[in-house]
């Protein structure tokens, strides 16, 4: 029995959206072929949302990773999976002061392995996305 191959598509509000939406995410699940679209985009690129549905907005990828949970980097450029030494930043976080780890990480261009994909909104649309919070 073969699963049905789909991305994620996470979408946070931002800190520049209005109070009420505010730290809010929401994740969409697209099929492959509305997620073609955005296979060569890079990281901090902006993009409409109309490509995956969502008319009238604008959203920026800030980062993503793969089937096997290999994060994608800013500073490795194009669609390769890298070796790299780190000392802090995305991809890892040390536990003492001055240790460093050779991690597998993602470049920063969206490929078709790309199975997460995160990105936060710049331009709201008409369509509600996300729901008001309640008052206490």
């Amino acid at each position: 029995m073969s699963e049905e191959l789909t991305h994620k598509i996470n979408i946070s509000a931002g800190k520049d959206a209005p109070e009420e939406f505010r730290g809010q995410t929401k994740v969409i699940q697209i099929d492959p072929s509305k997620f073609t679209p955005l296979v060569g985009k890079k990281i901090r690129e902006a993009f409409n949302g109309g490509l995956i549905g969502l008319p009238g907005y604008e959203l920026m990828i800030t980062g993503g990773s793969d089937r096997g949970g290999i994060p994608m980097r800013m500073d490795v450029h194009g669609p390769v999976k890298k070796r790299i030494l780190l000392s802090k930043g995305p991809c890892y976080k040390p536990k003492r002061k001055g240790s460093k780890r050779r991690k597998i990480v993602l470049g920063n261009e969206v490929t078709d392995g790309i199975s997460q994909l995160n990105c936060v909104v710049t331009k709201f649309g008409k369509e509600k996305l996300f729901t008001a919070k309640k008052e206490k």
